[in-house]
């Protein structure tokens, strides 16, 4: 429903600005630069916790409003979603990160996050201390992190996946389609299947000799 950013790229880190989702279709214009990229971001990384392109390995402080620009040693960033899930309760999750000026570098990393659900006027929360929050997104939202990834949420720069070598391709669609879950599932019923066969077999030869020496 909506969408809170604060102090991620060139969205200030001193107030909160809120956009929100219509449904069925939401249109977001914009010069270059404005942010219209920055919201997709923000959207993927609240629902997977998945940093943009660039911002990997270590590189997480160029998703986080630069300290330099806002003049301060220490920059709090924070990207909260409203939604509703698959059970018609009210959602929101929010995600922390910080970013501080050393002597030489940047130094990044990710706070504490949450999960608030609203039921019948009752509210609980989800931490991310005693939680998985990417698996708990995952059963909210009723979509596996691989279509939320690649699908929904699929960044300009890697919206060419579908034309990679045949190799990743087929992992992105085994990922997408749960493909290796299901060719799993259907291992683990045929070996089901076979042990109760076997088992089968055995009380059936038991029951015969009872039958012949009654």
């Amino acid at each position: 429903d909506k969408l809170s950013i604060c102090g991620v790229r060139s969205f200030s880190h001193t107030e909160r600005v809120v956009v929100k989702i219509y449904s069925p279709l939401t249109l977001i214009v914009g010069q270059n630069g404005a942010g219209k990229t920055t919201i997709i971001e923000c959207l993927k990384y609240a629902t997977t916790g998945e940093f943009p392109p660039g911002t990997k390995s270590g590189a997480m402080s160029a998703f986080i409003h630069d300290p330099k620009v806002a003049g301060e040693r220490e920059v709090k960033a924070s990207i909260a979603l409203k939604f509703t899930d698959v059970r018609g309760n009210n959602i929101c999750v929010t995600r922390r990160m910080q970013t501080t000026q050393l002597q030489s570098r940047l130094q990044s990393k990710t706070v504490e996050s949450t999960v608030q659900k609203e039921h019948d006027g009752e509210k609980a929360s989800i931490s991310s201390r005693c939680a998985d929050i990417d698996r708990e997104m995952v059963s909210l939202l009723g979509v596996s992190k691989a279509v939320l990834s690649n699908v929904i949420f699929c960044h300009q720069e890697d919206s060419s996946w579908p034309l990679s070598d045949g190799k990743v391709l087929k992992t992105k669609f085994d990922e997408i389609f749960a493909a290796t879950r299901y060719i799993k599932a259907l291992e683990s019923i045929r070996k089901f299947r076979k042990e109760q066969d076997a088992a089968l077999r055995e009380l059936n030869t038991g029951l015969k000799y009872l039958r012949e020496h009654k």
